[in-house]
């Protein structure tokens, strides 16, 4: 009976395995099992006449209790142990199963938001070549998706490819992302290009990706020049001031004068002096003011803001009173340095009981009294003259 008792176990062992084998491995490896069944085999043939006898139940006792021993102890191993055993196989592929899942549907959204941008989109990798999205060979007049940076530089405008070598250079791990404004030069001629990247460091190895987007406003519409073209009129700008009037709600007015455009209109272009302008504005807007109703193109270089916020006025007292360097703003478009210097007149009573009207005549007066100062100072206060 000891040799049924042996085989009945080897047959649930060999079962066990073959379950563990096929749910952890695709390559099952049975050695254990024929080790084990090996040895049973060779006294049953060897030893037959023994078979029946207390010597051979000690053996069969002793192999079974071993090759036990041994399943136990490498079982315990492999709960233990750090390293991928063959039972941490199946996990292991699962995982990268679901991981390639996961990197595929990422690059898949990433692929069809590229699609959808409007912007052109580049990807350099240290000691490789470029690679554009369509829309950047679009914008650019490149020939191909994948080029070399010398091809890409000599698309640049040769007065601005100094600034735009500069500032790459100058990015760094502390500050890895940089805007820049440059000319190029694609199939249609000489456009304005405003890139905004970021320097990507992996190990020792940098990555840079960058956006760029044309700033000719005739061509594309969604630029920083837009800013002029989507400013409220005088007519706005007046219905505003009499509506705070009614609401007695107290305002401040501030004509500006960006003086020096028309010389830098003539020395440069006037589509340099309208991204100034319009660089200046946005600036502007977002230090004195809170929201996009309160700027308005008065005609020409001159612009209206009403100020509404006791605190954003203070903030401009100080600016002018202190160094005007909050107001006088030097800008860098390619291989182009300009300062805008504008010229200022505030009205700055609160305006109970004052008409609109009034209102305007008094940051005009003060306007032209900046224009006509001989001194450096460049703005005037009603209400301090």
């Amino acid at each position: 009976m000891n040799i049924y008792v042996v085989i009945g176990i080897l047959t649930v062992w060999f079962l066990f395995e073959l379950i563990i084998k096929i749910k952890k491995t695709k390559k099952a490896s049975y050695t254990i099992i024929v080790s084990f069944a090996f040895i049973l085999a060779f006294l049953y043939f060897y030893l037959y006449d023994l078979i029946e006898t207390e010597n051979y139940n000690y053996y069969s006792y002793i192999t079974i209790g071993v090759f036990i021993l041994y399943l136990c102890i490498r079982n315990l191993k492999h709960v233990f142990r750090k390293n991928i055993s063959e039972f941490d196989y199946y996990e292991l592929e699962s995982e990268l199963e679901q991981l390639n899942y996961m990197t595929e549907l990422l690059r898949k959204r990433f692929i069809s938001t590229i699609e959808l941008i409007n912007d052109g989109i580049c990807f350099k990798d240290e000691g490789e070549l470029l690679f554009g999205t369509d829309r950047f060979i679009n914008i650019t007049g490149l020939e191909s998706n994948q080029f070399d940076l010398e091809t890409f530089e000599s698309k640049i405008y040769k007065d601005d490819l100094p600034q735009y070598r500069i500032i790459l250079e100058k990015t760094s791990k502390r500050h890895p992302v940089y805007t820049t404004t440059y000319r190029i030069q694609n199939n249609e001629g000489l456009i304005w290009i405003k890139e905004i990247g970021k320097k990507i460091y992996i190990d020792k190895k940098v990555s840079v990706i960058s956006i760029i987007k044309p700033l000719e406003t005739k061509q594309f519409p969604e630029t920083e020049i837009d800013v002029l073209n989507g400013l409220p009129n005088y007519k706005k700008m007046y219905d505003e001031m009499q509506r705070l009037s009614r609401l007695k709600s107290p305002y401040y007015l501030v004509f500006i004068q960006l003086s020096n455009i028309p010389k830098i209109n003539e020395k440069y272009g006037r589509d340099v002096g309208d991204l100034m302008m319009g660089e200046y504005l946005k600036k502007t807007r977002y230090n004195f003011i809170k929201d996009n109703q309160s700027l308005y193109r008065v005609g020409g270089i001159n612009f209206g803001l009403i100020i509404k916020d006791e605190k954003k006025f203070e903030l401009l007292d100080r600016a002018l009173t202190g160094n005007g360097d909050l107001l006088n703003l030097r800008m860098v478009f390619g291989g182009i340095t300009q300062t805008l210097y504008p010229n200022l007149g505030i009205s700055e009573s609160p305006y109970t009981g004052k008409s609109p009207d009034q209102v305007i005549e008094e940051a005009s007066e003060a306007l032209r009294i900046s224009l006509k100062n001989t001194t450096d100072v460049n703005y005037c206060f009603f209400n301090r003259i």
